[in-house]
């Protein structure tokens, strides 16, 4: 585990896959196990947040499940029927339940997959935000694809002009091409962040830290 004023470099057991496990918004971190050793403090210091643990489906990953921002939490009806998720949170329904591979947010807008564009308004009406819809590289997993805080995205290196223009425009931020994890395209799976720090792997290089900082505004 490394440790800086707001980055920390840790893998969860062996898999440098952090953004599958964890989500963080500005006030609070999900995440899918409890951290061992000093990781669950270690968290708290970087990212200036409270620290839940949830398993939706009885599984680790509560990044793949959960998406929000500082006004609430979605997560999928069936998750809300076996845990209780603490704050104000949108169930949706549908038969897609891995929500925060499908929907790309901040506290400025949010951007979701085309498969969920039937719940388009009603996540607009909860959160007071504007809903694009988009692809990235032709794929629908757009919370795998990119990741954005407050500050800036990361986004997959072959994604497209004009998908960039449209999530910079929805999210109101500056988004970057980059990888994680040695290369990995993914960097929704590769995160843990918010305005205030961020958490990546051991794995990801030095450049790709540096370009992560960048791209999410630390620079």
């Amino acid at each position: 585990m490394i440790f800086m004023d707001n980055i920390l470099r840790t893998n969860f057991g062996d898999d440098p896959n952090l953004g599958l496990y964890g989500f963080a918004t500005e006030k609070i971190c999900f995440i899918g196990f409890k951290p061992k050793n000093k990781l669950e403090s270690k968290t708290k210091d970087i990212l200036k947040t409270k620290i839940e643990i949830i398993s939706p489906l009885n599984m680790d990953y509560a990044g793949i499940f959960l998406s929000g921002n500082s006004s609430g939490i979605m997560a999928h009806e069936i998750i809300g029927e076996e845990n209780e998720i603490k704050g104000d949170v949108l169930f949706l329904g549908g038969e897609h339940t891995a929500l925060g591979n499908l929907i790309l947010m901040n506290d400025s807008g949010i951007v979701i997959s085309p498969l969920l564009k039937k719940q388009k308004s009603k996540i607009e009406r909860f959160f007071g935000l504007q809903c694009e819809t988009e692809k990235i590289i032709g794929s629908n997993v757009i919370g795998t694809l990119a990741f954005a805080t407050n500050k800036g995205c990361l986004i997959h290196p072959k994604a497209k002009e004009k998908e960039i223009k449209i999530i910079e425009k929805a999210l109101n931020v500056a988004a970057h091409k980059g990888t994680v994890n040695f290369g990995s395209p993914f960097p929704g799976a590769g995160i843990i962040a918010n305005s205030k720090g961020i958490i990546v792997s051991k794995a990801s290089t030095g450049f790709e830290l540096g370009a992560i900082t960048e791209a999410l505004g630390f620079i």
